[in-house]
């Protein structure tokens, strides 16, 4: 999906979710009831993968651990949702460290600068600190970089998310199965986990080691360790097929299997 641009991406999202029902994609806001923008829980629960998500990254030394784990596993796949502040501040702590993160396949996410909660704050607002986010991504990857998710902070849904998920083609991120907690109750809740689970993790200790502890079992079982594209691109290739269209068409036409 890397050749799309954000609006692209959005807009794509929104047509192949025409005329499906949100139950089975956003569960009802009884307080937010205007929320339109994709919001995304799990992925299809048809195929044997999971998505990882680690939040906040504010620790150096945990991340060169992660990114030292994730070379043993080359063939998974994770997504980081890090401030902006630590992206900038870990870059100047080991320089290149988020490019080689993504030259290896794994994906970065927005979730603000200074991980406050989106929705108290206007949208203007929101849309300010989407793009300091962004240009710290940018400074530290020295290129332009698609985003296609955010996480909230607090995974708090808002109308002021769902105008900068509108205003810049982002697919809101929550989760199905949290990682927080001691490793062993982890491990266990993700092996009970079904196809499509996005699992929430952190950058933290407790979090490092339910990694360490659940990835040798992960590849045992054969499941596959996605970034949130390839999940969110699953998604939306099993509900156009479930409107009618051929099997195996793919994202490229999901445009026309849909209008």
């Amino acid at each position: 999906m890397g050749s799309f641009s954000r609006r692209d991406f959005l807009k794509i999202s929104s047509i192949t979710l025409l005329g499906i029902s949100a139950s089975k994609f956003i569960p009802a806001q009884e307080d937010e009831p205007y929320f339109t923008a994709p919001l995304i829980w799990n992925g299809s629960r048809k195929l044997k993968r999971m998505a990882f998500t680690y939040d906040d990254c504010y620790l150096l030394n945990k991340m060169q651990d992660l990114e030292v784990l994730l070379n043993e596993y080359p063939e998974f796949k994770v997504t980081f949702f890090p401030v902006g502040s630590k992206l900038l501040n870990l870059e100047e702590q080991d320089p290149g460290i988020w490019k080689r993160l993504v030259e290896k396949g794994h994906e970065i996410g927005y979730h603000t600068f200074d991980h406050v909660n989106l929705g108290v704050m206007s949208p203007a607002t929101a849309l300010m600190d989407y793009d300091k986010w962004h240009g710290a991504l940018t400074q530290v990857l020295g290129r332009e970089y698609n985003v296609h998710f955010v996480r909230p902070p607090y995974d708090i849904i808002s109308y002021t998310m769902d105008v900068l998920c509108q205003e810049r083609g982002l697919v809101a991120t929550l989760f199905s199965i949290g990682g927080g907690g001691e490793p062993d109750i982890v491990t266990r809740a993700i092996q009970r986990g079904k196809g499509g689970d996005i699992i929430q993790m952190h950058i933290r200790t407790q979090d490092y080691n339910s990694s360490v502890q659940v990835y040798p079992w992960l590849r045992e079982n054969n499941w596959e360790l996605v970034t949130m594209s390839t999940l969110y691109d699953d998604y939306l290739r099993e509900q156009a097929n479930s409107m009618g269209c051929d099997v195996g068409t793919g994202i490229s036409l999901t445009r026309t299997c849909v209008e």
